[in-house]
């Protein structure tokens, strides 16, 4: 985050616990994005480290804000997508929130540990001042600059395990002269006033300069307690010194105005509808989010369907095919039987006793059929002539094929 690295080596007032600081910093330094990523696949990884950016979420008459994330101003949207939280997007949803005549009630969901001091004290003005009611809430932090916009808020409400307070102001230097001194540099500066110049790598502050920038951390600290006390009127100066404290100690001190176990059950005071008609909602959301998987194994299914068709499609063609083949065959066998049943006519007549008639071969080729019908039907013609009344005997004892044959020879 450029600008929180910004306000550290400028010595600007900080609001946010040094420890968050770097811990966020050094977050965001990890990120590794691969190299010609698009701006959408880069969102879509951010998201996945620090969460979907907070977007303004209505259901009247509440409207919902989001304050999460290390608080600056002006920052670049791509910084709003490593987790921090640009006042100037926050300050267009309340304008929204405003404008919207069946709003009546803003939330301000906050999840911050704070940030820097820069425009913090004109947007908590801007909660104090806002001519519709608003809930600020918290169920995980509210610190330093968060808690500021937070507690100008009419109501206040928090978690008991959450973290709340940390009201004052910091500058960070570091001295690096000594370390020059060993490594064999000194610094000069040439300047222009005596308080200029104040955290130049490599040099020393002045009391003067120290003092300078004492009396600016006074002053920001000094807002924030008159800011608290003016919508919270029981908080002592005491319990303004920095400390962090959990929601329920937080109570118990006035920094908070209440205590729920959740956003849902913060709803549900408030307005048990509204709690209804979230709920549902949520669960179209999580409904729809999971839709295009379902739809995508919808169309993976039809597309293995029409892939296990065209695959059951081609057999069939060929069991058609090899229908047509046995039909064929049928008959050539129907005719071979034909007449081989005549050849056992005509050896009863010789022998005196009944022929069997003789089984084609399943291997026998279709040319040597062919053949054997050329001849075998001169034969089957003439024996017929004389032999008609044996051979109608003969189709009797193969009514299997009977009608084939039969129509095959003109018998009715």
């Amino acid at each position: 985050m450029k600008s929180l690295q910004k306000d550290i080596k400028c010595n600007r007032p900080m609001l946010i616990k040094a420890a968050d600081a770097i811990s966020h910093l050094e977050a965001v330094s990890e990120i590794q994005l691969p190299a010609g990523a698009k701006v959408s696949e880069m969102t879509d990884v951010l998201e996945a480290i620090f969460g979907p950016k907070g977007t303004i979420e209505k259901f009247p008459p509440y409207a919902i804000i989001p304050l999460k994330g290390v608080i600056g101003r002006g920052l670049p949207e791509m910084e709003t997508y490593c987790g921090s939280c640009d006042l100037e997007e926050v300050e267009e949803m309340l304008e929204d929130a405003v404008r919207d005549d069946a709003v009546k009630v803003i939330i301000l969901s906050v999840d911050s540990p704070g940030g820097v001091s820069v425009g913090v004290p004109e947007f908590a003005r801007r909660i104090r001042n806002c001519p519709k009611r608003v809930i600020a809430f918290t169920e995980s932090e509210a610190c330093s600059a968060a808690y500021w916009i937070a507690s100008q808020a009419s109501e206040f409400i928090a978690t008991p395990s959450s973290s709340v307070g940390s009201v004052g102001c910091y500058i960070a230097y570091l001295d690096e002269s000594e370390a020059y001194r060993k490594d064999g540099y000194k610094m000069e500066v040439i300047k222009s006033g005596d308080l200029k110049g104040a955290g130049i790598s490599g040099t020393a502050l002045s009391d003067a300069q120290r003092k300078m920038l004492h009396d600016q951390t006074v002053e920001i600290h000094t807002d924030f307690k008159d800011d608290v006390k003016a919508v919270r009127s029981f908080v002592q100066d005491a319990d303004m010194e920095g400390q962090v404290f959990s929601g329920k100690v937080a109570a118990s001190k006035g920094l908070v105005t209440g205590l729920v176990d959740g956003f849902d059950e913060l709803m549900e005071k408030l307005d048990p509808e509204v709690a209804a008609q979230m709920e549902a909602d949520e669960e179209n959301d999580a409904n729809a989010a999971a839709q295009p998987k379902q739809e995508e194994t919808a169309s993976a299914r039809a597309l293995a369907g029409l892939k296990f068709n065209a695959a059951s499609k081609a057999p069939k063609a060929d069991e058609d095919m090899g229908e047509d083949d046995d039909e064929e065959e049928g008959e050539e066998e129907a005719k071979s039987e034909d007449d081989e049943d005549e050849e056992g006519v005509e050896s009863k007549d010789e022998d005196g006793e009944e022929g069997a008639p003789a089984q084609p071969k399943a291997d026998d080729d279709e040319e040597e059929k062919k053949e054997g019908e050329g001849d075998e039907g001169k034969e089957k013609a003439e024996e017929e002539s004389d032999d008609s009344d044996d051979a109608i005997d003969t189709d009797d004892k193969h009514d299997r094929k009977g009608t084939k044959r039969n129509r095959s020879k003109g018998i009715a």
